[in-house]
Formats: structure tokens, C-alpha cells, sequence
């Protein structure tokens, strides 16, 4: 069996090109690098090295050597964080999100939690989220598509309805509900990190102009003391950072049409099914008391 050490200084020669400067990398002596290559040449029973005065060049099967030997090294470092990963997830779960609106009602949740868990408030990007649920790095997600498969598993806790907080002034705070197209052309302020909704209102609101802001502090600021129009959703009301504002300076309105609202899903590796199973339930009885129309205008924003 190949030793780990004469593995990573046979990549450290192929990326660094000479004994010196590998033995320098490494932190040990020249002498000490050429043994291993010595030795990892006897073990193979190859030659990896045409041997010339002050230089030594990877033949072609040391070049294959060296790039198996990286591929080795990349599967051990795997390996292990995989299982670290397994083992931290199963004493304290780790949960994520795609959209920030499920984490509200996840830390609202009242009484003790039904095990360790901790929260990532930074948003998983979609496409990772496979990813980060198969290596352990996250234990759940909160994700907008249904990604049940071979590995994983994904429940429906119910929709998020996207809502439009408007100048009572503004001839579209007289309908009841207004459409992407109602719209079209206003300037909205909004928070940065929202994840999904960000492309929604992107795509769907015509010649729109955002103004983003990374900190909640100066978004609620702005609200607070201007007339752009801003977008919360039905969650919003379980924010504890919600504030309403006197209902003669603000409307909330619903956005017609099915891209107004987003299918959450709690998305979990198959064996963690049943670790986080009281969670969920808790979650779709917390989501179904959640409103699907507005209540009242408000300072919170989309996060």
C-alpha cells in the first residue's frame, strides 16, 4: 500500500517542477523528497523519472501516476469530510434555504426544538442544493422545486404569496389585487439577498427599476420615509421585526397569476426522513395559519 506522503510529493513535483522548489513547498529536505520518489518508483515497479545531471522529468507513466495520485487525494479529503460532515449533521442539523421566507417561520416556531439544530442565513444557491444535502454540509433545505429522487425526498409545506406594498396615491392602490403588468415601469425598492423572488420580479415586471439594498436597517429606512413601492409576502406577518404602518399612507396588494407564488418544499437526504419529520409537521401546521392575502401595508420587506 502507497503511503499518503509519497502521493501528494509526487503532485507537489508535478505542479512545482523541480526537487528544490518541492521539497521547499513541502517543508522538508531535498534528500528527503528524492528517497520518496525512489520509493514510490520501487513500489509501483515503474519508471516515473528520466533522471538527468540536476534534473529529474516525470516520463509519461509518472505523468499518469501523478495525476491518479491527485485523484486519490481529492477522494481521501472527501471521504473524510463526508463522514465529519455525517457526523455533525446528526448531533446538530444544519438547515438552509433557497429563500429567506421559510427561515422566519422556522425560528418563529414556538416551544423547545425537537433536536440540535442551527441555521444557515446565508441563501443555497438552487442548483447546489443536491450537492450540499448528499455531502452532509447541510442536513435541510427549504427549496422552490420538488427534488425528490433516488437520494432525496421533499415535502410540500405550502405557497408563498408574493404581495406589493404601494403609494395609496398611485392609481393602482384603488384595485384589490394588481397584476406584473399593473407594474410595469414602477421603481421598486428591494432587498439584495431574496433568492427566487429576485428573478420573479425581474422577469416578470416590464422595464421595472430596482434599487437594492444589502442591510435590512437601510431598507426598512427607506420604506419608512418614501413612496417607492416595496414587495413583502404572506410570511411577512410572522416576522417579529414587522411593523405596520398607518393604512392611509400604504396598501398591500396581491400580485395575480401563478408566478406571484412560490411552492416551499422542506428537502432532506432519504435517511434523514424520519430524524426531521416532527420539524416538518410543526412547519405545515405553523404554514397553514399563515394568511394568503394581505392584512395590512407594512415596514418589513421581503427577506
Amino acid at each position: 500500500m502507497i503511503e499518503n506522503y509519497l502521493l501528494e510529493e509526487l503532485v507537489t513535483f508535478q505542479r512545482m517542477g523541480t526537487l528544490k522548489k518541492t521539497a521547499a513547498h513541502l517543508a522538508v529536505t531535498q534528500p528527503t523528497v528524492t528517497r520518496g520518489m525512489q520509493k514510490l518508483e520501487d513500489g509501483l515497479g515503474v519508471k516515473l523519472f528520466d533522471r538527468h545531471p540536476n534534473r529529474l522529468e516525470l516520463t509519461a507513466a509518472g505523468e499518469l501516476a501523478a495525476k491518479e495520485a491527485a485523484a486519490v487525494l481529492r477522494r481521501q479529503e472527501l471521504m473524510v469530510n463526508r463522514v465529519q460532515n455525517f457526523v455533525a449533521q446528526n448531533q446538530a442539523l444544519t438547515i438552509g434555504a433557497v429563500v429567506p421566507g421559510p427561515l422566519i417561520i422556522l425560528k418563529r416556531l414556538a416551544g423547545a426544538p425537537l433536536f440540535n439544530h442551527q441555521v444557515d442565513e446565508r441563501l443555497v444557491e438552487p442548483e447546489r442544493v443536491p450537492e450540499e444535502l448528499t455531502d452532509d454540509r447541510l442536513g435541510m433545505v427549504f427549496t422552490t422545486t420538488d427534488l425528490t429522487g433516488p437520494d432525496l425526498i421533499s415535502q410540500p409545506l405550502g405557497g408563498e404569496h408574493l404581495f406589493v406594498n404601494l403609494d395609496r396615491f398611485l392609481p393602482q392602490a384603488n384595485q384589490t389585487a394588481v397584476s406584473f403588468k399593473d407594474l410595469a415601469g414602477l421603481s421598486f425598492v428591494v432587498l439584495d439577498d431574496i433568492g427566487a423572488w429576485k428573478d420573479v420580479i425581474g422577469k416578470e415586471i416590464e422595464d421595472a427599476h430596482f434599487m437594492c439594498q444589502d442591510e435590512l436597517y437601510a431598507m426598512d429606512e427607506i420604506t419608512r420615509y418614501s413612496s417607492f413601492p416595496y414587495f413583502t409576502t404572506n410570511v411577512t406577518a410572522a416576522d417579529p421585526s414587522y411593523h405596520p404602518v398607518p393604512a392611509n399612507n400604504w396598501v398591500e396588494r396581491s400580485i395575480k397569476g401563478p408566478k406571484a407564488e412560490l411552492t416551499i418544499y422542506v428537502t432532506v437526504k432519504r435517511q434523514r426522513q424520519t430524524q426531521v419529520q416532527p420539524l416538518v409537521d410543526r412547519l405545515k401546521a405553523a404554514w397553514a395559519k399563515l394568511p394568503t392575502t394581505p392584512t395590512t401595508g407594512g415596514t418589513n420587506v421581503l427577506k
